[in-house]
């Protein structure tokens, strides 16, 4: 070989290692110069579970498409990958697989459900990626906080020009919950099922009532009001101006002497109310927690900046948020004379989750598993008190913690388990931790690895821990670590959510959405080498396949407490209707949408492999109709496919929140769907044989501004209809 072919070749070479190594990072430090600048060392918030009924098991979001970085196995060439003082490399696509997880969402349900545009997908990415890199390195010049900036302006850099149109506007984003901390948001809602709150109180006044009702929750900007939106026309409390007649509502929460706010009222039980939460905090929705005595409890986790993991634990029931809840001093502790328990303290972790610890005397625990307590990031489980006092001698303002030994949890071993969402059981807790390593064993298997990676993350294990009651009074509770079973299962199937709430279970759902279809995965976990398996869901006595289009909106799992208990899955969709090719006319005074249910069941104790059969359905076609010339408001106006990002009310029902519980005077379970532009109107169809029907027909006003809505439903049971697309024209 020539001088001359050698020395071009050289020179092809350094030029290829010169891209590869330089011009990304030149061109992300370039376009995001002025990003964040963290400081801090706190890990990013985690995504987190939130469920909206007490018969519900846990809700599969993510549209059956998978949680991962959505990049391309070469993207690992662009950044670092030299082993750590361990041996190890972190691939970019486990690296910062859990700041992806947390995109994935955002970009499918993070419009619909905070009102997050692609910007703040983006940013939240970025520092997430600069937060995990601070505690996820790779050796050689990695160590600077200078570095890990670039690779997270890097990530960044490619899902702004890869993903755009990923991201999901009124057309296609669904309502899921998954935020723990939700600082960006203007303001979003949130709904819960829970007990009536006065009905066993005074049972004659409330016949009327349903036995569960729905709470909807308003946070603009962590200012939060509760709305009871299917509570009747009735007075909480009588008007009085005597501070000692207090009727038996109030009494019920504490209440002996009415105080200022409460005199010379006659608040309705459907009416508005503000809730008092201590300020400068950033508020999410409430956990909902059903102990064993089936007390419902709103509990918020609540955290001051990102830059701590200082909490505030607030917990309350529906009785108290629907009467009174101002405070004497602006404090989130037992000296602000709320008639909510309050607790301000560090859980030493992002996003710390509620949980009931049966035996101990406050049943009601703050819990977290954190990896950032110990200089080696240990896996550590803390709890304390939800509701007993801080007492100011010695740490009792901080969560108290057990570390974890074994290969599999310690020295970082265990970060993977902050990437998808935590399953919370009385006396239980169950996580994934998804390998964000990887062993080198020559340079041959570290240039493949690097060339082609891990794209869909498939190692992994799934973490049993075990809580019991604190053995002293202000000591942590008592956890171990049960169980760690290995995996082999790509995350294209995450979210795996649990199938039942019966504590050892380890049977999870999943879903897979291909081009045209959804299927229904089980995974069960206390099988040695775990692996997917198929559901079989069944309509009119043969096998259905269900259109892809049944994945958009979340999957519900619950599990009936009758005395035969049934696993129901509530599958629902939603199309709006729209004539294609032709505009949208600008005066339109009315729009329409299709709205599909459909319900699965099977006994709670069949065997794993018995089917799904179909035991209810509907179909429904809601039309709104609206007054002319009010196109600045989102309630006034149809939906335009060129503007995705502008919002209209059929746009808004078809993302909208779903929700089930007995909430309707009819036998078993009803659904629900409130709507944002009909606040106190939400739209409930109550089981009717194998389908559903409205409980009303019509809601809105008729002006001025005129906004009214009409709904009728029909069975929903051709197996041909469900296996199908919605394919509609406009009314």
């Amino acid at each position: 070989m020539s001088r001359k072919v050698i020395g071009w070749s050289v020179a092809a070479i350094v030029a290829i290692v010169l891209i590869f190594n330089y011009l990304p990072s030149f061109v992300a430090d370039s376009l995001y110069k002025n990003v964040d600048d963290i400081t801090d060392g706190e890990m990013p918030a985690t995504v987190t579970s939130f469920e909206s009924g007490p018969d519900v098991v846990s809700t599969i979001g993510g549209s059956g498409e998978g949680l991962n970085c959505s990049l391309p196995a070469l993207t690992n060439l662009f950044f670092d990958g030299s082993s750590d003082s361990r041996g190890r490399r972190h691939l970019v696509l486990q690296r910062f697989r859990q700041a992806c997880v947390f995109h994935d969402l955002c970009y499918r349900h993070g419009l619909a459900t905070y009102g997050y545009n692609q910007n703040d997908c983006d940013r939240i990415l970025q520092n997430a990626a600069f937060r995990l890199c601070v505690y996820i390195r790779n050796g050689s010049g990695t160590g600077s906080a200078t570095r890990c900036q670039t690779d997270s302006k890097m990530v960044l850099a490619g899902v702004s020009m890869g993903g755009y149109n990923a991201f999901r506007g009124w057309d296609r984003s669904t309502y899921f919950e998954f935020e723990s901390d939700p600082f960006r948001s203007d303001g979003f809602q949130a709904s819960r099922v829970v007990d009536h709150p006065f009905k066993a109180v005074d049972p004659v006044k409330y016949r009327n009532d349903p036995d569960q009702v729905i709470l909807t929750f308003e946070n603009i900007r962590s200012d939060i009001a509760v709305t009871c939106i299917t509570c009747g026309q009735l007075p909480v409390f009588e008007y009085t101006q005597d501070p000692n007649q207090v009727d038996a509502e109030l009494r019920s929460v504490g209440v002996t002497k009415l105080p200022e706010a409460l005199l010379k009222r006659e608040p309705m039980l459907s009416e508005t109310v503000p809730i008092w939460l201590p300020p400068r905090r950033h508020h999410a929705a409430p956990h909902l927690l059903v102990d064993a005595a089936g007390k419902d409890h709103l509990i918020w986790m609540s955290r001051n900046n990102p830059q701590d993991t200082m909490s505030c634990i607030v917990g309350s029931d529906a009785a108290r948020l629907l009467t009174n809840t101002l405070p004497r001093r602006d404090l989130c502790s037992i000296d602000s004379g709320s008639s909510l328990t309050m607790v301000e303290i560090d859980m030493f972790a992002t996003s710390p989750l509620p949980m009931e610890i049966p035996g101990a005397p406050d049943p009601i625990y703050a819990t977290a598993i954190s990896p950032q307590r110990t200089p080696d990031n240990d896996l550590s489980f803390c709890s304390r008190s939800a509701s007993r006092p801080v007492d100011r001698s010695g740490n009792d303002d901080r969560s108290a913690c057990i570390d974890f030994s074994g290969d599999d949890v310690s020295k970082g071993a265990a970060l993977g388990a902050f990437q998808d969402f935590p399953i919370i059981r009385p006396g239980q807790q169950i996580v994934f931790a998804r390998d964000v390593d990887q062993r080198t064993t020559s340079p041959l298997t570290a240039i493949l690895q690097r060339a082609f990676g891990d794209t869909y993350s498939p190692g992994g294990a799934l973490l049993v821990i075990d809580v019991g009651p604190p053995t002293t009074p202000k000591g942590p509770a008592s956890a171990s670590l049960k169980k760690v079973v290995r995996f082999n299962i790509e995350d294209r199937f995450d979210p795996m959510m649990p199938i039942t709430r019966k504590v050892d279970d380890l049977r999870f759902l999943s879903l897979e959405a291909s081009k045209e279809t959804v299927r229904l995965r089980q995974i069960d976990f206390a099988r040695n080498n775990p692996a997917m398996g198929n559901v079989r869901l069944m309509s009119g006595g043969a096998d259905v396949e269900l259109d892809r289009s049944w994945a958009a909106r979340p999957v519900m799992v619950l599990e009936t407490r009758d005395a035969r208990p049934k696993t129901r899955l509530v599958f629902s969709r939603g199309d709006i209707a729209i004539d294609p090719g032709k505009p949208v006319a600008p005066d339109a005074t009315t729009e329409a949408l299709t709205l599909q249910t459909l319900v699965f069941e099977r006994d709670a104790a069949a065997p794993a492999d018995a089917p799904f059969v179909r035991s209810a359905g509907a179909a429904c076609r809601i039309t709104y109709e609206f007054a002319a010339h009010h196109t600045d408001w989102p309630c006034y106006r149809a939906f335009d496919p060129d503007r995705s990002m502008r919002a209209s009310p059929a746009a808004r029902m078809q993302a909208s929140q779903m929700l089930v519980g007995h909430f309707s005077k009819s036998a078993g379970h009803a659904i629900a769907f409130p709507d944002a532009c009909l606040k106190s109107e939400p739209i409930i169809l109550a089981p009717k044989g194998d389908t559903f029907t409205p409980v009303r027909d019509t809601a809105g006003w008729n002006g001025p501004p005129k906004l009214r809505r009409t709904i009728t439903c029909e069975p929903l049971d051709a197996a041909a209809v469900v296996s199908r697309p919605m394919v509609q024209k406009a009314p």
